[in-house]
């Protein structure tokens, strides 16, 4: 994974001040959305977060059944906490690793994968192989979805410095994100939002 983890950037490893960090950025309201006009999960879908963080996304789900693939153990514990009840009723499912080929074996067939900001910490080749892993693991009809930020032209000039602080080392395009998932899938969509306040890029892709 290409990132920066020095500096004020390194305190982000806590989940206490990426939280904060988040909701001044208005990041509710941006999950959200995101679940509701892109991911919409409906109940009983089985659903992949990868990266998931301290799984926020989940709040804005039906009753899914979730598997959340999170490195950063301190998220992990949070996401535990925050879920305790999907994870006793066996609807919520957290485990601390990257997502790799031993796990296609432990789930059941996926209506939804997700893949929120992660993309853009990840190169050609990494983000390849797990568009891959998505291919055997989707049910048919199934779908990945995916939202990074981006660089794009004509881009708010104080949107695209927030960006270039991000963590991640492999902010792209438009076009270089929607090429990982060519020739894995093959239906790809896409769509590029701007954020007013605080000024922000979003590139959202689907693929099936």
């Amino acid at each position: 994974m290409a990132e920066v983890n020095t500096g004020f950037r390194g305190l982000l490893r806590y989940a206490a001040i990426y939280e904060i960090l988040q909701s001044l950025m208005g990041a509710e309201r941006g999950r959200r959305h995101f679940v509701s006009k892109h991911v919409r999960p409906n109940s009983g879908d089985v659903v992949v977060d990868i990266g998931c963080g301290p799984a926020e996304l989940l709040r804005h789900m039906p009753a899914v059944r979730y598997f959340g693939y999170e490195p950063n153990p301190r998220y992990v514990e949070r996401a535990k906490k925050a879920f305790s009840d999907q994870v006793a009723s066996g609807l919520g499912n957290f485990q601390c690793k990257y997502f790799d080929e031993d796990d296609l074996a432990q789930l059941p067939p996926v209506d939804i994968a997700i893949v929120s900001a992660v993309l853009h910490h990840m190169d050609d080749e990494q983000a390849q192989h797990l568009f891959g892993l998505f291919r055997k693991i989707l049910k048919p009809g199934g779908r990945v979805v995916t939202l990074d930020n981006v660089f794009v032209d004509n881009q708010n000039p104080i949107a695209r410095f927030l960006i270039s602080m991000d963590r991640g080392q492999n902010v792209r395009s438009p076009e270089g994100y929607a090429a990982l998932a060519e020739g894995v899938f093959d239906r790809i969509d896409t769509t590029v939002e701007h954020r007013r306040f605080p000024p922000y890029t979003h590139f959202i892709m689907t693929a099936s």
